[in-house]
């Protein structure tokens, strides 16, 4: 049986052995820049040099990661970055881009050590100073027009972060023709540390990703993607994605998205992956109506397994670059599956309804509401934000997670300086009959049920 590095190897020989024979018919020599005498019109001027700047500083908020009053969990943090991008074209055919971000966390509230319900004791993280190369790429193009060649760091991301938000070594060769899109990339999550001031540590984690976007259809994009991840160190296994995608405003007034994907591959200990996910919602806006009022319906499913000896991991899982942060028509993004329990859609079941406004052009207002359950009884959720244990009450299994209701606020503009903006997210989640628990002695527990969470974020952005 091959292993997956020579998958991994045979599916760059194939991407080769497609680009080869296309290279062979394709302009090799730069064409002449037309001469303005003879056509009597001006060459345009290329932008030589092209940089942006900026900053964000979140203050963070978190109370009742266990969910219980017992032990003190509560958490303050405050993050600042700066960030500076630049990229220099030399020539028609060649741009070099760097990208950087400076940055530290400071915990304003935080316990030194904390006991976890399943047992474990949580020790907060180091957090050094960080100067991070979020981008190093050079991009090479019209040599074998109409092709593109990217080799280095580059960012990634999709536009709700289901599949990336973050950045990979990679080496990549990307077509554009007309309204037909497609990229084929090899890559590690992190394959050279690239931090002045901090050592990150590498992941062997080896990425092989194809895709292709169709934009034919007026303000539609349809889109098919293929996505190999192998763990080299075997935390992860070696997961394979396949997956449409599809986004668009058919009219004014709707907007729609769609990510659909199955899960194959095999994962940590071997098991073959028979999973899917499902991820689809619209909303409506009613322009004729006075602060532009809109509402979202939204269903999201990750398949779980319900039986782990019938020799198949059934259970859904999503890239693990995944943020899972999305807007509807508002200005701020928000975590899509919920501030309080932002999980990964993984054997979980979401139900969302979103009512939005705008009380001024530069203010949005959106209310989300959130009813969540299990696919199969289980005591966490995967890479979840919360420590608290479900199912933990024997013979009395459940399903119900719960419910949250999160309010986002959204300010661009702030004292008429055009690029400061504010966000403002605050949750609260509701535990559901999973997270039940028993008070008091045998054989006459007294059953209660979890305490809230809440979390509240405040981002400046300039």
């Amino acid at each position: 049986m091959p292993t997956a590095c020579t998958s991994l190897r045979g599916l760059a020989a194939t991407l080769l052995g497609l680009a080869w024979p296309l290279a062979g018919l394709a302009q090799f020599e730069l064409p002449k820049a037309a001469d303005s005498r003879a056509t009597g019109t001006p060459a345009p001027a290329r932008l030589s040099f092209q940089y942006s700047y900026g900053m964000e500083s979140p203050l963070s908020y978190r109370r009742n990661k266990d969910l219980g009053s017992q032990v003190a969990d509560n958490e303050l943090l405050f993050k600042t970055t700066v960030f500076g991008s630049f990229t220099y074209r030399p020539t028609d055919w060649l741009a070099l881009t760097m990208e950087a971000k400076l940055g530290r966390e400071y915990a304003l509230q935080e316990q030194a050590s904390i006991p976890l319900p399943n047992g474990d004791v949580a020790v907060p993280p180091a957090r050094p100073p960080t100067l991070l190369i979020e981008q190093a790429l050079v991009t090479v193009r019209q040599v074998i027009a109409p092709f593109e060649i990217n080799l280095g760091r580059r960012n990634y991301e999709d536009e709700r972060h289901w599949v990336f938000d973050g950045s990979m070594d990679v080496a990549s060769l990307s077509y554009r023709h007309e309204n037909l899109r497609a990229e084929a990339m090899l890559g590690r999550d992190v394959l050279w540390s690239l931090d002045a001031l901090s050592h990150a540590r590498k992941q062997r984690i080896e990425t092989a990703y194809a895709h292709v976007d169709y934009r034919g259809i007026d303000n539609q994009v349809l889109s098919a993607y293929v996505l190999k991840r192998r763990d080299m160190d075997g935390p992860e296994g070696a997961p394979l994605m396949l997956a449409l995608r599809g986004s668009g405003k058919p009219t004014a007034s709707v907007n729609w998205w769609l990510e659909a994907a199955l899960l194959r591959g095999h994962d940590e200990n071997g098991q073959p992956f028979r999973a899917w996910g499902l991820d689809v919602g619209g909303t409506y806006r009613f322009a004729n109506l006075p602060l532009d009022p809109n509402i979202t319906l939204a269903f999201a499913q990750g398949s779980g397994d319900g039986d782990p000896n019938d020799g198949f991991n059934t259970e859904f899982r999503q890239t693990g670059q995944q943020t899972n942060e999305a807007r509807y028509i508002g200005l701020s993004k928000f975590k899509a599956y919920g501030e309080v329990l932002d999980p990964e859609l993984s054997n979980l079941r979401v139900v969302t309804v979103g009512l939005g406004a705008r009380a001024k052009p530069g203010i949005s207002i959106d209310l989300i509401y959130h009813r969540y359950h299990l696919n199969a009884p289980a005591s966490e959720i995967r890479n979840w934000a919360l420590s608290a244990q479900m199912n933990t009450l024997a013979g009395a299994a459940s399903t119900d997670v719960g419910q949250a209701l999160d309010l986002v606020v959204g300010f661009r503009g702030l004292f008429d300086i055009r690029r400061l903006g504010l966000d403002l997210r605050a949750g609260l989640f509701l535990p559901g009959q999973a997270f039940r628990s028993s008070d008091g002695a045998l054989p006459t527990p007294v059953r209660r049920r979890a305490d809230r969470g809440a979390s509240i974020v405040a981002k400046l952005r300039y």
